[in-house]
């Protein structure tokens, strides 16, 4: 039995998936398992279900994540298990470094407020074991699925510990799922997350963390041009007073008057 388990979503033999098996392998802190793992149930090929059929497979009383074409630093694990400790922590966060295909590379510190890009990831975080357990998920859900975890895993800590530095590498390209253009799902997907999270953070003070996530899928339907009335009435009825004071209201209130015209120009 290990003290920490990283789980690598995976699916046959990921190009790049042996640097981020060797990330893992190679951390300075020696009580390390690593999990690589794809669903086994005939469930959906999801990475939310590959990361849980992983979690399940491990023993750690820590679990962490890291995606198959991307890596962590060495002394990623040791530095956050330093930080829980020192903190009396259930969950550490730290940034992520986004290494562009173009050679440069962006490092983006940890939000703790979101959804952002760095606390929406699962990937830039260790959990104690019992916040992934008992969570509302979707498997079904393939845009929007690290939110759906995390916000519910973040809401069980006792406390966090938030870190500066940035340990875990993101590398871009045209393929990963993030770029995929499918307008449609990707609001859809969001919209159901957002359903999810209602439901499993009913309290008054995840109000407005409520109104950013419905914010974020009108602002999908927006860019990708999602003309379908009903899905747009259904994420604006969930819209309330709160979200009038966002700084990014009057560009949906633009984008939709856009939108407006060509559905019943």
């Amino acid at each position: 039995m290990s003290r920490v388990s990283i789980i690598i979503p995976a699916w046959g033999d990921t190009p790049l998936l042996e640097r981020a098996r060797e990330s893992v392998l190679s951390q300075t802190y020696g009580d390390v398992e690593l999990v690589v793992s794809a669903p086994s149930d005939g469930g959906p090929q999801t990475a939310v279900s590959a990361r849980f059929a992983g979690v399940s497979r491990s023993s750690g009383d820590w679990v962490g994540f890291c995606d198959a074409d991307d890596w962590i630093e060495p002394n990623a694990v040791a530095e956050m298990l330093s930080a829980a400790e020192r903190e009396h922590a259930d969950c550490v966060c730290c940034g992520i470094v986004r290494d562009g295909a173009d050679g440069r590379s962006v490092r983006r510190p940890f939000d703790a407020k979101g959804p952002s890009d760095t606390y929406n990831a699962l990937v830039n975080k260790l959990f104690r074991r019992e916040l992934l357990e008992g969570l509302s998920i979707d498997p079904a859900v393939t845009l929007g699925e690290d939110l759906m975890v995390t916000a519910q895993a973040l809401a069980k800590a006792r406390r966090i510990a938030e870190m500066d530095a940035a340990f875990y590498h993101y590398c871009e390209s045209a393929t990963s799922v993030t770029h995929v253009q499918d307008g449609r799902k990707r609001v859809k997907d969001l919209a159901r997350v957002g359903e999810i999270l209602r439901e499993a953070l009913s309290g008054p003070e995840f109000a407005d963390f409520h109104d950013r996530v419905v914010r974020d899928a009108l602002l999908l339907w927006i860019r990708h041009r999602v003309f379908d009335i009903r899905l747009w009435r259904e994420l604006r009825s969930r819209m309330t007073g709160g979200l009038l004071s966002d700084p990014r209201h009057g560009i949906i209130k633009k984008g939709a008057l856009a939108c407006a015209w060509v559905l019943f120009g």
